[in-house]
Order: C-alpha cells, then structure tokens, then sequence
C-alpha cells in the first residue's frame, strides 16, 4: 500500500537561514511562520499571497528528475526562494533578496546537509532583468546544470526545469513569477 503522506507537503515554520531552536518544538524559534515570511515578502499584499501559496506548496509535485527542488519566485523586480532541501524535506522559505547562500553550513541562506556539498559551495542570484542565476564558488566537487560542470566563479544563467548537481546532490530548479500588481494606497 503507497502512504499518501508522502505527497503531502510538510512545513518548517520559519524562513532559512536560522539555527536556534527550541527544546519543545525542535522548530527554530522566534522566527516568522511560512505565511509571516510569505506576507513579509509580499508586503502583506493578500492577493499575491494567495496567488504563490498554490505553487509553493505543489512546487514537489512538479519535479521530474528529482525528490529535491529549489524554487525561485518573482514578485515584480523582487525575489525569494522556496525548497525542501532539508532532512525531512519540508517546506522553507527565504526572504526576498538577491543573493543566497547554498553549502553545507548553516551559515548558508539554504543548508544543503549532503557530504560531497561545500561548507559555502555555490552562490544563488537573481536580477530582474536577467533571472536567477547560479554560481560556483570553487567548489571541491563542483556544481553541475544539466550535467554540465561549471567553470568556478562565473555565473550561469538558470531556466525552470535546469537540474542543478551540487556534489552528487540533484536539485531541481523550478520558477515561478508571480504576476499580480501591487496597488499602493495614495497618501495625501
């Protein structure tokens, strides 16, 4: 019999990037909630909320070549990442930014727990003219795109669907772009 579980998305209540914890929940405390960080990075715009919150929680259900997804998500010249690259592959979130971190530390925006990963292994960006990008910092084992081994230090364009290899780690590259407009109440 196939648990239905599995499917099911899990959630992590705090955005990445934190290490404290508490000794009750064993979830990072005094951290925001996954729909704190959401309206945080939708400046508490509900319409956008409700439009990423489908995406980001079927984001697993899109994979294809892999378990392990990171997904970039636009909000007009913004962005943020949401992934389950974590040991029980539950849900997080960043907040909106530029530039993120993956290695394994947890120093790193996203913490990537697999032995071949780097401490600070490959840098994550996004401009909004270009898109999100991916770059390797020198890596021992390299970062790889579709199987393609990445000259060190130089940024490589990202498309939805890219595999990322990070040591012999599979990541998924999904994309999302969130196409509400925020409106702005006049001040007078």
């Amino acid at each position: 019999m196939v648990s239905s579980q599995s499917s099911q998305p899990r959630f992590r209540t705090s955005p990445l990037g934190q290490s404290s914890r508490s000794p009750l929940s064993g979830q990072p405390k005094d951290v925001p909630w996954l729909l704190d960080t959401l309206f945080h990075n939708f400046e508490y715009d509900l319409e956008q909320v409700a439009e990423a919150i489908d995406p980001i929680l079927t984001a697993q259900n899109h994979c294809c070549n892999s378990p392990w997804y990171l997904q970039g998500v636009v909000v007009q010249d913004r962005a943020f990442l949401s992934t389950n690259i974590n040991d029980r592959q539950t849900i997080q979130l960043t907040l909106c930014d530029t530039r993120w971190l993956l290695g394994n530390s947890t120093q790193c925006t996203v913490a990537v727990p697999h032995q071949e990963v780097a401490l600070c292994h490959a840098a994550m960006s996004f401009d909004p003219e270009l898109g999100f990008g991916i770059t390797d910092l020198d890596s021992p084992s390299g970062t790889w795109v579709n199987h393609c081994r990445l000259a060190p230090m130089q940024p490589y364009s990202l498309k939805d669907g890219d595999l990322i290899q990070l040591g012999s780690m599979q990541i998924e590259f999904l994309q999302e772009t969130c196409t509400t407009d925020v409106v702005y109440p006049a001040h007078g």
